[in-house]
This record gives C-alpha cells, sequence and structure tokens, in this order.
C-alpha cells in the first residue's frame, strides 16, 4: 500500500506533461505544419504541371539489339528452334528466355526516392501528434455521471476525429512501402520482356500515378493539421472543463 501514492504521484505527473505536450502540438506544432506543407506544395518538388518530369531517367533495363528487323537473342537460337520460329514468323515478338543481363544494379526512381524521404518524416510526425492528442483527450474525459454530458460528447467527437484522422495517417505509410514491392514487380517483368515497350511505358506511367498520390497525401496531411486545429480551438473551453463546476441548489 505504501507504494499507491508514489503510482498516483507518477500518474499525475504522465498527465499534466501529456497536457502540456498536447496543448503545444495543437497551438504551436500544427499553425507552423500548416505552413510548412503549404509551402512544400508550391515548392519545386511537388509543384509539378506535367507528370512526365517524375519518369526515371534510365530503367535500367537495355532494350535488346536488332539485326535485320530480327531479335538477336532469337537469331543466336540453335538450329531447329530457329527453323520453328521462322516458319511460325512469331520471332521478333519472342522474348529472351533468361532475364536481360545488367551491369551492376536496378536503381530505384531517384526523383520519388526523394519525394518518400521528405514524405516519411512528416508522416511519421503526424501519427505521433496524434496519438499524443488521443491520450490528452482521453485523459480529460470525466467520470461516467448522469446528466450535464454536453461537453463530455464534445470531447468524444473530437477524440473521434483524432482517431480518424490517425487510421487515415497510417496507411499513408503502407502505400509508401507498398511503391517498391510494386514497381520493383513492374521492373522484374520488363527485365524478362525488355523488347515489349508497354512495359516500359507502365512503369514510367506508374511513377506519375504514384507521384501524384504522394501529393494528395502530403496535401491531406496539411488538411489534417487544419481541421484538428480548428475544431479543438473552437471547442477548447468544453474541450479542457466538459461539466460545469458551479451547480445551482433547486429551490
Amino acid at each position: 500500500m505504501s507504494s499507491v501514492p508514489s503510482v498516483a504521484v507518477e500518474v499525475q505527473n504522465l498527465k499534466d506533461d501529456t497536457s502540456k505536450k498536447a496543448e503545444y502540438i495543437v497551438f504551436t506544432t500544427f499553425p507552423k505544419k500548416v505552413k510548412e506543407l503549404s509551402d512544400a506544395l508550391q515548392g519545386s518538388m511537388f509543384a509539378v504541371e506535367d507528370l512526365s518530369v517524375m519518369h526515371a531517367a534510365d530503367l535500367g533495363v537495355p532494350v535488346p539489339s536488332l539485326v535485320n528487323g530480327t531479335l538477336e537473342e532469337v537469331k543466336s537460337q540453335p538450329g531447329t528452334k530457329r527453323k520453328r520460329l521462322e516458319e511460325e514468323d512469331v520471332y521478333p515478338l519472342v522474348a529472351p528466355k533468361r532475364p536481360a543481363l545488367f551491369s551492376g544494379e536496378v536503381s530505384s526512381n531517384p526523383k520519388l526516392e526523394a519525394v518518400i524521404d521528405f514524405l516519411k518524416p512528416e508522416v511519421i510526425a503526424s501519427l505521433n501528434s496524434c496519438s499524443s492528442l488521443k491520450l490528452w483527450i482521453q485523459l480529460m474525459i470525466p467520470k461516467i455521471e448522469d446528466g450535464n454530458n454536453f461537453g463530455v460528447s464534445i470531447q468524444e467527437d473530437i477524440l473521434s476525429e483524432v482517431t480518424k484522422a490517425e487510421s487515415d495517417i497510417s496507411t499513408y505509410l503502407d502505400q509508401m512501402s507498398r511503391y517498391f514491392t510494386s514497381r520493383a514487380k513492374m521492373v522484374s517483368k520488363l527485365a524478362k520482356y525488355p523488347h515489349l515497350k508497354d512495359y516500359r511505358r507502365a512503369v514510367n506511367e506508374y511513377d506519375e500515378k504514384v507521384f501524384f498520390s504522394f501529393k494528395l497525401i502530403l496535401t491531406e496531411l496539411r488538411n489534417i493539421y487544419v481541421v484538428l486545429y480548428d475544431v479543438i480551438q473552437k471547442n477548447y473551453e468544453k474541450l479542457i472543463k466538459p461539466r460545469n463546476v458551479n451547480t445551482n441548489s433547486l429551490y
């Protein structure tokens, strides 16, 4: 039993620290982030009108050389197999039986890597902010009583807004990690069929789509900061004091 007061002090210290941190996040960090992200959206990294500039300069997969309109790979096939291909007249479209050989590694798209390097810390920071706000609001919810719960309902609504924001933001990390695995599969397909122009176009189109989705993520992060700041600032008094402390006696 002697440890109970000590534990109670630790809990109270945590509540006080959480309150100070959350209020700093809302009234200092959020306005600052709104400006920073708005500036980033207008900067050179994201203010792109022609999405083709996001194409990788070199996909790293060499195009097979042609001789008299036929693939070197097919021309070098053994006699029987070559004869069958020529009879079927399909050799200009036949893919090599092994992936194309490379000197070194096939690089990622450096432009989108730079976007992810910028975006990922912003996503993580916003997740941490939402986590702190959730704890802050939860610790301010008073004990359950009959009546006089209007302020409590406001707390619950704001908590729901923060929880939804946190859930949405968590999916953004998954999108960034999926980009590399999805693009790797497309590039490996291109390596298997390097003579098919559609696969090369598909990789470039995918990079364009992903860049646009990353720009939308940054926009959504900025909007989340704006919405949370607005709703908390407007309802701050009810948020920290959900119930009136003055109760009048009934005559």
